[in-house]
């Protein structure tokens, strides 16, 4: 794999990364103000949205995020 391939798939994966980041830094974000949950431990929802990209953020919201 060359330079040139690689910056190729680099700019075709780029907005999946940014949309990544994104919904992580939203997940964080309601996480820390909110500081509820309605499933698991506080500490493994923190890892589960960090570590596991876009999937972790995404079972937050819909499993995890603790009803008003």
């Amino acid at each position: 794999m060359d330079s040139q391939q690689f910056f190729d798939g680099l700019r075709v994966f780029w907005p999946l990364l940014l949309l990544q980041g994104i919904v992580q830094i939203i997940a964080l974000i309601d996480f820390v103000k909110k500081h509820k949950v309605r499933s698991l431990s506080v500490p493994v929802w923190i890892v589960i949205i960090i570590l596991t990209e876009l999937v972790g953020p995404i079972l937050y919201f819909t499993l995890g995020r603790a009803k008003k």
